[in-house]
């Protein structure tokens, strides 16, 4: 029930905090929703409402630094200070801060997903343990641009001219089987687009239990939690890296 919905403290100082979303919080509001809804940042304003006073990204976004997909779970950076929120983004942008994502798929591999490219990469399961670099630009798709799509660097020019131009990677290890058939990834990132852990395992033949919107099969949760960030402090500059529970040591 939504008004059950909590978010865990993981990490707090003066300048930022590091919490725990669950899964089916929305992380911030967009820009037309009436300011009763419930999300990430109107649960955390209720105890930190400083966060709500930084003029970020978006006003009505506050402090917080990245978002995770609605029904993405695990840990979300937010900035305290405006102080902090400058350099946090500063560290965004230099590609200096990253993210760890436990990934689940149901499996079998489902290659060749309708309206992809071909995949041109090694698959991650394969590898058995090698990171594999997954690298695309994106576009976005589908009714009311709702999804996204990879894009390479020789595909067509009408689908080119609809990409932002940034290319964007996500370096995948195969981390095990687990039960029922599960297979698990470790995802590891800097810059982010919308989707793309998600949309960078469908391609590679591995889409996200849950997932049904790139072709992974229904289930209750979405298989992908943030379960790790490592960033240089914004204020004292000393490396900071916070790690939380995948979600089957959560179980």
């Amino acid at each position: 029930m939504e008004e059950e919905m909590k978010f865990a403290l993981v990490y707090e100082d003066h300048d930022i905090l590091v919490v725990d979303k669950p899964a089916h919080l929305p992380t911030v509001p967009l820009k037309d929703d009436p300011v009763e809804k419930l999300t990430l940042l109107g649960l955390v304003s209720q105890a930190y409402p400083e966060v709500r006073q930084i003029a970020g990204q978006n006003l009505w976004e506050g402090g917080v630094l990245h978002r995770l997909d609605t029904a993405t779970s695990g840990l979300v950076v937010i900035a305290r200070t405006k102080e902090a929120y400058a350099s946090l983004q500063a560290l965004q942008k230099a590609d200096l801060f990253f993210k760890e994502y436990q990934a689940i798929s149901s499996g079998p591999r489902v290659p060749d997903l309708p309206g992809f490219p071909a995949y041109p990469y090694e698959d991650p399961y394969a590898a058995k343990g090698k990171e594999v670099a997954i690298g695309s630009l994106f576009r976005r798709f589908g009714e009311n641009r709702r999804e996204v799509r990879p894009v390479l660097a020789d595909s067509p020019k009408h689908l080119l001219d609809k990409t932002t131009g940034t290319w964007y990677m996500t370096k995948v290890t195969y981390a095990g089987s687990g039960p029922g058939g599960r297979e698990h990834f470790t995802c590891r990132l800097s810059s982010g687009f919308r989707h793309q852990v998600r949309v960078h395992l469908a391609w590679s033949g591995w889409p996200l239990e849950g997932d049904e919107v790139y072709h992974g099969r229904s289930a209750h949760d979405l298989g992908l939690r943030a379960v790790a960030v490592e960033l240089v402090h914004p204020i004292t500059a000393k490396p900071l890296e916070i790690r939380i529970q995948s979600q089957e040591e959560g179980e």
